[in-house]
Protein backbone atom coordinates (compact mmCIF):
# COMPACT_ATOMS: atom_id res chain seq x y z
CA UNK A 1 0.00 0.00 0.00
CA UNK A 2 1.47 3.37 -1.06
CA UNK A 3 2.82 5.34 2.31
CA UNK A 4 0.76 8.72 2.68
CA UNK A 5 1.24 10.70 5.15
CA UNK A 6 -2.22 11.51 6.52
CA UNK A 7 -2.51 15.24 7.34
CA UNK A 8 -2.53 16.68 10.71
CA UNK A 9 -4.42 19.61 12.02
CA UNK A 10 -1.35 22.06 12.99
CA UNK A 11 0.14 21.30 16.72
CA UNK A 12 2.25 23.84 17.88
CA UNK A 13 4.40 21.33 20.14
CA UNK A 14 7.69 22.58 20.71
CA UNK A 15 10.30 19.49 19.03
CA UNK A 16 8.21 18.28 16.40
CA UNK A 17 4.40 17.53 15.60
CA UNK A 18 4.68 13.66 16.05
CA UNK A 19 2.57 13.36 18.29
CA UNK A 20 -1.17 12.30 17.87
CA UNK A 21 -3.17 15.52 17.61
CA UNK A 22 -5.56 17.10 20.46
CA UNK A 23 -7.38 18.16 17.39
CA UNK A 24 -9.67 16.44 14.56
CA UNK A 25 -7.58 15.01 11.90
CA UNK A 26 -8.24 15.96 7.94
CA UNK A 27 -9.86 13.38 5.86
CA UNK A 28 -7.45 14.46 2.79
CA UNK A 29 -6.21 11.12 1.62
CA UNK A 30 -6.07 7.37 1.77
CA UNK A 31 -3.29 5.45 3.06
CA UNK A 32 -1.00 4.12 5.82
CA UNK A 33 2.47 5.79 7.29
CA UNK A 34 5.07 4.48 9.07
CA UNK A 35 7.15 6.82 11.42
CA UNK A 36 9.48 7.19 14.64
CA UNK A 37 11.68 8.99 16.42
CA UNK A 38 14.76 8.36 17.31
CA UNK A 39 16.84 10.12 20.28
CA UNK A 40 19.77 9.08 22.65
CA UNK A 41 21.72 11.05 25.06
CA UNK A 42 24.07 11.39 26.97
CA UNK A 43 22.48 12.63 30.96
CA UNK A 44 23.99 13.45 33.67
CA UNK A 45 22.24 14.28 36.96
CA UNK A 46 22.85 14.71 40.78
CA UNK A 47 20.78 15.10 43.48
CA UNK A 48 21.52 16.61 47.57
CA UNK A 49 22.78 13.26 49.94
CA UNK A 50 22.08 11.47 46.54
CA UNK A 51 25.51 11.44 44.03
CA UNK A 52 25.51 11.67 40.73
CA UNK A 53 24.97 9.15 38.26
CA UNK A 54 25.64 9.60 34.42
CA UNK A 55 24.16 7.37 32.10
CA UNK A 56 22.99 6.72 28.35
CA UNK A 57 19.31 7.40 27.90
CA UNK A 58 17.62 6.69 24.59
CA UNK A 59 13.75 6.72 25.54
CA UNK A 60 14.47 10.74 24.25
CA UNK A 61 15.44 13.90 25.93
CA UNK A 62 14.69 15.89 22.82
CA UNK A 63 11.42 14.26 21.74
CA UNK A 64 10.36 11.10 23.25
CA UNK A 65 11.93 7.58 21.00
CA UNK A 66 8.69 5.94 19.44
CA UNK A 67 7.67 3.70 16.46
CA UNK A 68 4.23 4.29 15.31
CA UNK A 69 2.01 3.50 12.52
CA UNK A 70 -0.86 5.01 11.27
CA UNK A 71 -3.78 5.24 8.23
CA UNK A 72 -7.12 6.38 7.21
CA UNK A 73 -9.22 5.09 4.69
CA UNK A 74 -11.71 7.70 3.13
CA UNK A 75 -14.95 5.65 3.23
CA UNK A 76 -17.42 8.18 1.31
CA UNK A 77 -19.84 10.63 2.78
CA UNK A 78 -17.59 12.59 3.79
CA UNK A 79 -16.61 9.78 6.58
CA UNK A 80 -13.26 8.21 6.69
CA UNK A 81 -12.04 5.26 9.23
CA UNK A 82 -8.40 5.81 11.00
CA UNK A 83 -6.02 4.24 13.00
CA UNK A 84 -3.01 5.11 15.04
CA UNK A 85 -0.61 3.16 16.74
CA UNK A 86 2.78 4.35 18.70
CA UNK A 87 5.05 2.72 20.86
CA UNK A 88 8.06 3.58 23.53
CA UNK A 89 10.80 2.07 23.16
CA UNK A 90 14.74 2.79 24.32
CA UNK A 91 17.13 3.78 21.67
CA UNK A 92 20.06 2.77 23.81
CA UNK A 93 19.26 -0.82 24.81
CA UNK A 94 16.39 -1.75 22.21
CA UNK A 95 13.39 -2.04 24.72
CA UNK A 96 10.29 -1.52 24.77
CA UNK A 97 7.92 0.33 27.57
CA UNK A 98 5.52 -0.38 30.04
CA UNK A 99 1.55 0.49 29.41
CA UNK A 100 -1.56 0.83 31.79
CA UNK A 101 -4.30 -2.05 31.40
CA UNK A 102 -6.44 0.29 33.23
CA UNK A 103 -6.49 3.56 35.44
CA UNK A 104 -6.20 1.17 38.80
CA UNK A 105 -3.15 0.71 40.20
CA UNK A 106 -3.21 -2.84 39.30
CA UNK A 107 -3.11 -1.63 35.93
CA UNK A 108 0.35 -1.31 35.90
CA UNK A 109 1.29 -4.25 38.24
CA UNK A 110 1.42 -8.23 38.33
CA UNK A 111 -0.86 -9.58 40.64
CA UNK A 112 -1.62 -13.31 41.01
CA UNK A 113 -3.16 -14.49 44.55
CA UNK A 114 -4.65 -11.51 46.33
CA UNK A 115 -4.68 -11.26 50.06
CA UNK A 116 -7.50 -10.62 52.79
CA UNK A 117 -10.90 -10.86 51.42
CA UNK A 118 -10.07 -12.32 48.27
CA UNK A 119 -7.06 -14.73 49.59
CA UNK A 120 -8.11 -17.84 47.20
CA UNK A 121 -8.91 -15.79 44.42
CA UNK A 122 -6.68 -15.18 41.35
CA UNK A 123 -6.57 -12.25 40.01
CA UNK A 124 -6.99 -11.23 36.43
CA UNK A 125 -4.91 -8.21 34.78
CA UNK A 126 -6.31 -8.05 31.14
CA UNK A 127 -2.77 -7.70 29.97
CA UNK A 128 -0.48 -6.48 32.10
CA UNK A 129 2.98 -8.55 32.75
CA UNK A 130 5.21 -9.53 35.31
CA UNK A 131 6.03 -6.23 37.47
CA UNK A 132 5.16 -4.00 34.71
CA UNK A 133 8.28 -5.44 32.67
CA UNK A 134 6.52 -5.81 29.18
CA UNK A 135 8.37 -5.59 25.61
CA UNK A 136 7.16 -3.45 22.96
CA UNK A 137 3.76 -2.16 23.84
CA UNK A 138 1.50 0.75 21.36
CA UNK A 139 1.94 2.79 25.45
CA UNK A 140 2.17 5.69 23.65
CA UNK A 141 -1.45 5.68 21.65
CA UNK A 142 -3.45 2.85 20.06
CA UNK A 143 -6.83 4.37 18.80
CA UNK A 144 -9.29 3.40 16.35
CA UNK A 145 -10.98 6.47 14.61
CA UNK A 146 -14.22 7.82 12.71
CA UNK A 147 -13.72 11.05 11.17
CA UNK A 148 -16.03 13.29 9.62
CA UNK A 149 -16.01 16.30 7.80
CA UNK A 150 -18.65 17.97 9.38
CA UNK A 151 -19.02 16.64 12.47
CA UNK A 152 -15.42 15.87 13.37
CA UNK A 153 -13.94 13.05 14.78
CA UNK A 154 -14.79 9.73 17.18
CA UNK A 155 -11.27 8.43 18.68
CA UNK A 156 -11.27 4.71 20.81
CA UNK A 157 -8.51 3.75 23.09
CA UNK A 158 -5.78 4.87 24.54
CA UNK A 159 -4.87 8.29 24.35
CA UNK A 160 -4.18 11.86 26.04
CA UNK A 161 -6.02 12.91 28.65
CA UNK A 162 -7.58 16.17 27.17
CA UNK A 163 -5.36 18.09 30.44
CA UNK A 164 -2.04 17.06 29.17
CA UNK A 165 -2.37 18.56 26.19
CA UNK A 166 -1.78 22.04 27.34
CA UNK A 167 0.98 20.73 29.76
CA UNK A 168 3.31 19.80 26.74
CA UNK A 169 2.00 21.97 23.92
CA UNK A 170 3.27 25.48 25.68
CA UNK A 171 6.18 23.61 27.26
CA UNK A 172 9.55 24.82 25.46
CA UNK A 173 10.76 21.58 26.30
CA UNK A 174 7.79 19.65 25.56
CA UNK A 175 7.63 17.81 28.74
CA UNK A 176 10.69 15.84 27.78
CA UNK A 177 14.41 15.86 29.10
CA UNK A 178 15.74 17.48 32.27
CA UNK A 179 14.21 20.37 32.08
CA UNK A 180 10.32 19.07 31.41
CA UNK A 181 7.89 21.21 33.42
CA UNK A 182 6.55 18.02 34.60
CA UNK A 183 9.20 17.58 37.00
CA UNK A 184 7.15 19.50 38.76
CA UNK A 185 3.62 19.14 37.57
CA UNK A 186 3.94 15.34 38.28
CA UNK A 187 6.99 15.37 41.31
CA UNK A 188 6.62 14.52 44.58
CA UNK A 189 4.83 17.55 45.58
CA UNK A 190 2.16 15.06 45.27
CA UNK A 191 0.27 12.69 46.63
CA UNK A 192 0.84 10.40 43.97
CA UNK A 193 3.95 11.28 42.20
CA UNK A 194 6.08 8.20 42.23
CA UNK A 195 4.36 5.37 39.99
CA UNK A 196 5.70 3.52 37.47
CA UNK A 197 6.08 4.97 33.46
CA UNK A 198 3.93 5.80 31.16
CA UNK A 199 2.44 8.04 33.27
CA UNK A 200 0.09 7.90 36.80
CA UNK A 201 -2.97 5.83 36.45
CA UNK A 202 -4.54 8.96 38.11
CA UNK A 203 -4.40 9.72 35.09
CA UNK A 204 -2.24 12.18 34.56
CA UNK A 205 -0.91 12.12 30.61
CA UNK A 206 -2.63 9.20 29.10
CA UNK A 207 -6.31 6.89 29.71
CA UNK A 208 -6.65 3.59 28.69
CA UNK A 209 -10.56 2.18 27.53
CA UNK A 210 -11.08 5.97 26.33
CA UNK A 211 -13.94 7.12 24.11
CA UNK A 212 -13.54 10.84 22.78
CA UNK A 213 -14.42 13.01 20.33
CA UNK A 214 -12.22 16.01 18.66
CA UNK A 215 -14.71 18.92 17.12
CA UNK A 216 -13.40 20.35 13.68
CA UNK A 217 -12.15 24.04 13.68
CA UNK A 218 -14.75 26.41 14.69
CA UNK A 219 -13.32 30.09 13.58
CA UNK A 220 -10.63 29.32 15.55
CA UNK A 221 -12.16 27.29 18.60
CA UNK A 222 -12.16 23.64 19.08
CA UNK A 223 -12.98 21.27 22.08
CA UNK A 224 -12.02 18.00 22.53
CA UNK A 225 -14.01 15.48 24.90
CA UNK A 226 -12.99 12.31 26.77
CA UNK A 227 -14.86 9.33 29.15
CA UNK A 228 -12.22 6.81 30.15
CA UNK A 229 -13.94 3.90 31.82
CA UNK A 230 -13.82 2.78 34.97
CA UNK A 231 -13.70 -1.08 34.00
CA UNK A 232 -14.52 -1.96 37.77
CA UNK A 233 -17.11 -4.60 38.57
CA UNK A 234 -19.97 -2.49 40.37
CA UNK A 235 -20.32 -4.40 42.95
CA UNK A 236 -16.52 -3.93 44.14
CA UNK A 237 -15.82 -2.85 47.53
CA UNK A 238 -11.70 -3.22 47.99
CA UNK A 239 -9.05 -3.80 45.99
CA UNK A 240 -8.52 -7.20 44.68
CA UNK A 241 -11.21 -8.46 46.79
CA UNK A 242 -15.19 -9.65 46.22
CA UNK A 243 -17.98 -7.92 46.39
CA UNK A 244 -21.17 -9.26 47.49
CA UNK A 245 -22.50 -11.57 44.50
CA UNK A 246 -19.27 -11.78 42.18
CA UNK A 247 -18.42 -15.11 42.88
CA UNK A 248 -15.16 -15.85 41.44
CA UNK A 249 -15.17 -12.17 39.83
CA UNK A 250 -12.21 -10.66 41.55
CA UNK A 251 -12.03 -6.28 41.55
CA UNK A 252 -9.01 -4.39 40.42
CA UNK A 253 -10.76 -1.75 42.83
CA UNK A 254 -13.87 -0.45 44.06
CA UNK A 255 -16.92 0.13 41.88
CA UNK A 256 -16.07 3.31 39.89
CA UNK A 257 -12.38 3.35 40.40
CA UNK A 258 -10.55 4.73 37.85
CA UNK A 259 -13.57 6.80 35.74
CA UNK A 260 -12.30 9.67 33.92
CA UNK A 261 -13.86 12.42 32.55
CA UNK A 262 -11.72 15.33 30.77
CA UNK A 263 -12.25 18.37 28.54
CA UNK A 264 -10.03 21.01 26.50
CA UNK A 265 -11.34 23.98 24.54
CA UNK A 266 -9.01 25.84 23.08
CA UNK A 267 -8.38 28.83 20.75
CA UNK A 268 -5.88 29.68 17.78
CA UNK A 269 -5.17 32.29 15.45
CA UNK A 270 -2.65 34.05 14.15
CA UNK A 271 -0.01 34.96 16.48
CA UNK A 272 -2.04 34.22 19.79
CA UNK A 273 -2.99 30.29 21.15
CA UNK A 274 -4.83 29.58 24.03
CA UNK A 275 -6.08 26.53 25.91
CA UNK A 276 -8.30 25.34 29.00
CA UNK A 277 -7.88 21.91 29.78
CA UNK A 278 -9.95 19.62 32.73
CA UNK A 279 -9.54 16.32 33.91
CA UNK A 280 -11.39 14.09 37.28
CA UNK A 281 -10.78 10.67 38.28
CA UNK A 282 -12.75 8.83 40.52
CA UNK A 283 -11.32 6.85 43.39
CA UNK A 284 -12.91 5.11 46.53
CA UNK A 285 -11.78 6.69 49.72
CA UNK A 286 -12.95 4.04 52.32
CA UNK A 287 -9.89 2.81 54.56
CA UNK A 288 -11.24 -0.75 54.27
CA UNK A 289 -9.51 -1.56 51.31
CA UNK A 290 -7.31 -4.31 51.02
CA UNK A 291 -3.88 -4.80 49.19
CA UNK A 292 -3.04 -8.11 46.80
CA UNK A 293 0.64 -8.44 46.29
CA UNK A 294 2.35 -5.49 47.74
CA UNK A 295 -0.36 -3.50 45.35
CA UNK A 296 -2.11 -0.81 47.48
CA UNK A 297 -5.39 0.72 45.38
CA UNK A 298 -5.37 4.73 45.11
CA UNK A 299 -8.47 6.78 47.33
CA UNK A 300 -9.57 10.12 47.15
CA UNK A 301 -10.77 12.01 43.36
CA UNK A 302 -7.84 12.99 41.55
CA UNK A 303 -8.71 16.86 39.84
CA UNK A 304 -6.63 18.47 37.35
CA UNK A 305 -7.20 21.66 35.58
CA UNK A 306 -5.16 24.09 33.30
CA UNK A 307 -4.93 27.06 31.61
CA UNK A 308 -2.17 28.13 28.79
CA UNK A 309 -1.51 30.39 26.84
CA UNK A 310 1.27 31.58 24.13
CA UNK A 311 2.08 34.42 21.94
CA UNK A 312 4.41 34.44 19.09
CA UNK A 313 6.47 37.82 18.24
CA UNK A 314 8.36 36.50 15.20
CA UNK A 315 11.79 36.91 16.68
CA UNK A 316 10.36 34.68 20.12
CA UNK A 317 7.31 32.80 21.04
CA UNK A 318 5.91 33.50 24.52
CA UNK A 319 4.21 31.13 27.31
CA UNK A 320 2.42 30.32 30.13
CA UNK A 321 0.79 27.87 31.93
CA UNK A 322 -1.33 27.99 35.12
CA UNK A 323 -2.15 24.75 37.10
CA UNK A 324 -3.44 23.01 40.04
CA UNK A 325 -4.39 18.94 40.88
CA UNK A 326 -6.23 18.00 43.70
CA UNK A 327 -5.85 14.82 45.55
CA UNK A 328 -9.45 14.75 47.16
CA UNK A 329 -10.15 13.47 50.78
CA UNK A 330 -8.40 10.22 51.72
CA UNK A 331 -9.01 7.16 54.35
CA UNK A 332 -6.06 5.28 55.55
CA UNK A 333 -5.94 2.52 57.91
CA UNK A 334 -3.23 3.77 60.98
CA UNK A 335 -2.01 1.18 63.50
CA UNK A 336 -1.24 1.93 67.12
CA UNK A 337 2.29 3.43 68.46
CA UNK A 338 4.74 5.85 66.80
CA UNK A 339 5.53 7.05 63.51
CA UNK A 340 9.60 7.47 64.07
CA UNK A 341 11.04 5.14 61.23
CA UNK A 342 13.46 5.07 58.29
CA UNK A 343 11.58 4.95 55.49
CA UNK A 344 12.20 2.92 52.92
CA UNK A 345 11.75 3.53 48.63
CA UNK A 346 9.02 1.32 48.07
CA UNK A 347 6.01 2.56 46.65
CA UNK A 348 5.21 6.42 47.42
CA UNK A 349 7.88 6.59 50.70
CA UNK A 350 10.56 8.85 49.98
CA UNK A 351 13.91 7.93 52.06
CA UNK A 352 14.00 9.65 55.49
CA UNK A 353 13.81 9.82 58.96
CA UNK A 354 10.30 11.22 60.72
CA UNK A 355 9.89 12.50 63.58
CA UNK A 356 7.97 10.53 66.45
CA UNK A 357 4.42 11.19 66.77
CA UNK A 358 1.88 9.47 68.60
CA UNK A 359 -0.74 7.59 66.53
CA UNK A 360 -3.94 6.37 67.44
CA UNK A 361 -5.14 2.92 66.05
CA UNK A 362 -8.40 2.87 63.51
CA UNK A 363 -8.94 5.37 60.66
CA UNK A 364 -7.51 8.42 59.83
CA UNK A 365 -8.87 11.26 56.97
CA UNK A 366 -6.60 13.08 55.01
CA UNK A 367 -7.38 16.31 54.01
CA UNK A 368 -7.46 16.83 50.31
CA UNK A 369 -4.03 18.43 48.80
CA UNK A 370 -3.56 20.38 46.10
CA UNK A 371 -0.15 21.60 43.98
CA UNK A 372 -0.60 24.79 42.40
CA UNK A 373 1.63 25.09 39.69
CA UNK A 374 3.04 27.79 37.00
CA UNK A 375 5.38 28.15 34.38
CA UNK A 376 6.63 30.82 32.15
CA UNK A 377 8.08 29.56 28.82
CA UNK A 378 10.33 31.19 25.91
CA UNK A 379 11.71 29.91 22.72
CA UNK A 380 13.88 31.92 20.22
CA UNK A 381 14.51 30.76 16.91
CA UNK A 382 18.21 31.70 15.37
CA UNK A 383 18.58 30.56 11.88
CA UNK A 384 19.39 26.74 12.62
CA UNK A 385 19.54 27.30 16.39
CA UNK A 386 16.48 26.99 18.84
CA UNK A 387 17.02 28.22 22.11
CA UNK A 388 14.77 27.51 24.97
CA UNK A 389 14.07 28.86 28.31
CA UNK A 390 11.57 28.30 31.12
CA UNK A 391 10.78 28.79 35.07
CA UNK A 392 8.48 26.11 37.23
CA UNK A 393 7.11 26.64 40.57
CA UNK A 394 4.91 25.09 42.58
CA UNK A 395 3.78 24.68 45.95
CA UNK A 396 1.62 22.49 48.36
CA UNK A 397 -1.00 22.89 50.17
CA UNK A 398 -3.17 20.42 52.52
CA UNK A 399 -2.90 16.80 53.05
CA UNK A 400 -1.32 15.54 56.35
CA UNK A 401 0.92 17.81 58.26
CA UNK A 402 2.51 14.90 60.44
CA UNK A 403 4.40 12.07 59.56
CA UNK A 404 1.93 8.95 60.64
CA UNK A 405 2.94 4.91 60.25
CA UNK A 406 -0.27 3.88 57.72
CA UNK A 407 -0.49 0.44 55.90
CA UNK A 408 -0.20 2.54 53.00
CA UNK A 409 2.85 3.68 53.39
CA UNK A 410 1.94 7.12 52.42
CA UNK A 411 4.47 9.83 52.62
CA UNK A 412 3.25 13.26 53.39
CA UNK A 413 5.17 16.55 52.42
CA UNK A 414 4.21 19.36 54.33
CA UNK A 415 1.69 21.96 53.89
CA UNK A 416 3.45 25.09 51.87
CA UNK A 417 6.45 23.07 50.40
CA UNK A 418 7.24 24.72 47.08
CA UNK A 419 9.64 23.83 44.20
CA UNK A 420 10.94 25.91 41.71
CA UNK A 421 12.90 24.68 38.29
CA UNK A 422 14.98 26.75 35.61
CA UNK A 423 15.57 25.09 32.68
CA UNK A 424 17.70 25.90 29.64
CA UNK A 425 18.16 24.84 26.07
CA UNK A 426 19.64 24.88 22.76
CA UNK A 427 19.52 23.15 19.89
CA UNK A 428 20.87 23.14 16.63
CA UNK A 429 19.27 21.86 13.71
CA UNK A 430 21.40 19.75 10.67
CA UNK A 431 17.93 19.38 8.45
CA UNK A 432 14.49 19.68 8.84
CA UNK A 433 14.17 15.53 10.52
CA UNK A 434 17.79 15.65 12.57
CA UNK A 435 19.22 18.34 15.55
CA UNK A 436 22.11 18.25 18.19
CA UNK A 437 20.73 19.15 21.50
CA UNK A 438 22.00 20.20 24.93
CA UNK A 439 19.80 21.11 27.90
CA UNK A 440 20.63 21.99 31.74
CA UNK A 441 17.98 22.38 34.48
CA UNK A 442 18.15 22.96 38.44
CA UNK A 443 15.20 22.20 40.94
CA UNK A 444 15.17 23.21 44.52
CA UNK A 445 12.62 22.34 47.22
CA UNK A 446 11.40 23.46 50.46
CA UNK A 447 9.26 22.92 52.97
CA UNK A 448 9.62 19.70 55.76
CA UNK A 449 10.34 16.37 53.60
CA UNK A 450 10.03 17.81 50.53
CA UNK A 451 12.01 16.31 47.72
CA UNK A 452 14.29 17.42 44.93
CA UNK A 453 13.79 14.73 42.23
CA UNK A 454 14.96 15.23 38.33
CA UNK A 455 15.83 10.73 37.88
CA UNK A 456 17.99 11.06 40.81
CA UNK A 457 15.67 11.63 44.71
CA UNK A 458 17.61 13.83 46.57
CA UNK A 459 16.90 13.53 51.10
CA UNK A 460 13.86 15.12 52.08
CA UNK A 461 14.63 18.92 53.16
CA UNK A 462 14.65 19.78 56.67
CA UNK A 463 12.60 22.06 58.09
CA UNK A 464 13.80 26.04 57.24
CA UNK A 465 16.02 24.39 54.56
CA UNK A 466 16.38 23.55 51.30
CA UNK A 467 17.71 20.58 48.74
CA UNK A 468 18.61 20.53 44.67
CA UNK A 469 18.65 18.23 42.01
CA UNK A 470 20.43 18.95 38.80
CA UNK A 471 20.46 17.56 34.81
CA UNK A 472 22.10 17.97 31.61
CA UNK A 473 21.31 16.40 28.62
CA UNK A 474 23.64 16.05 25.37
CA UNK A 475 22.47 13.93 22.54
CA UNK A 476 20.91 13.39 18.70
CA UNK A 477 17.45 13.32 17.82
CA UNK A 478 16.09 12.37 14.26
CA UNK A 479 12.73 12.08 12.60
CA UNK A 480 11.67 9.68 10.45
Amino acid sequence: MKKTLVALATLAVAGGAFAQSPNARAIDASGVTIFGVADAALVSRSADNAGTLTSLQGEGRNESTRLGFRGVEDIGGGLAAAFWLEAAYNQDNGTGSTSTSNNSAVGQNSVTTATGASANSTLSLNGASAGGQQGLTFNRAATVSLLSKSLGEIRVGRDYVPAFWNLTVFDPFGTVGSAAATNIYFGTLGNRAAVSPPGNPSPQVRSSNSVGWLSNNMGGFRAQFMLGLSEAYSGCADLAGKGSGLDNNTCIGAAGDGKHIGARLSYASGPLSAAFGYGKTAYDNSAARTASAGVTGYNGDYTHWNLGASYDLGAAKLSYVLSQQSYGNQSVNVSAGTSAQTASTTGQVVTGTFTAVAVTAGSQNIAEAKVNSQMIGLVVPSGAWTYKASYVSGKRTGGLTTNVTTNKNIYEVADGATQTQIGLGIVYDFSKRTAAYATYSALTAKGLNATANNGVSSSPATAGNSVTATGFDLGIRTRF
